[in-house]
């Protein structure tokens, strides 16, 4: 078995909700026809990449995007611990509809964006966060000493590539991926040792 291990993260490609601005959370949104192009460009950027393993969450919008990606060459594994937050009563408004709530929503500011704190019927980043330490867990138990791309969601990645940092939930706030944004851990054992992020929307091809 290797000693090195290479965690590749990507947040799904575009959805409708995306294009308005909506919360999905657990809503099982398809990709739309942004989203499936824009897929395809990636794909042929990362035609040459060598993984062993895609983790996607259980929803459609990463299961497509990992399929798309990497078609049959790749065993695509589902996996719940990386679904997307559940953003509860906010699931399909905007963020305008959002500020009309009540009882108001409690807003945090951290990474000069500000983040929705107690949603009503939501999951509080701290459960975010653990369910991100145990993905981590679940990853180097199974898959240790291999090239493993994890297709993902935006607030799940944040809590993801913070444990993957060594930082705590609020410190893991402060980046938000965009959309087919990769972000590759490079690990000796259990120590992160590099890191690098490329938008495969809109980068030259990425260099393994």
């Amino acid at each position: 078995m290797s000693n090195e291990t290479i965690i590749s993260t990507l947040r799904h490609a575009h959805t409708q909700y995306n294009a308005e601005k909506r919360y999905a959370g657990t809503l099982d949104i398809s990709l739309n026809e942004a989203g499936i192009l824009d897929s395809r460009k990636a794909a042929a950027k990362l035609a040459q990449a060598k993984f062993d393993v895609v983790v996607t969450s259980m929803q459609k919008r990463a299961v497509e995007t990992a399929q798309i990606l990497v078609g049959d060459r790749v065993t695509i594994v589902r996996n719940k611990l990386c679904n997307e937050r559940k953003f509860g009563v906010m699931e399909g408004l905007t963020w305008d509809d959002i500020q009309n709530l009540q009882p108001p929503i409690l807003m945090i500011s951290v990474g000069n964006d500000l983040h929705t704190v107690n949603p009503k019927g939501g999951e509080p980043f701290e459960e975010v966060w653990e369910r991100a330490r145990k993905f981590r867990r679940f990853l180097f138990k199974e898959y240790e000493g291999s090239s493993i791309l994890v297709v993902s969601h935006g607030v799940f990645l944040q809590m993801f590539h913070g444990v993957l940092r060594g930082l705590n939930c609020i410190e893991s706030l402060a980046r938000y991926p965009a959309n087919l944004e990769l972000s590759r851990f490079r690990f000796s054992g259990r120590r992160l040792v590099e890191e690098n992020i490329v938008k495969l929307s809109d980068a030259v091809l990425f260099k393994w």
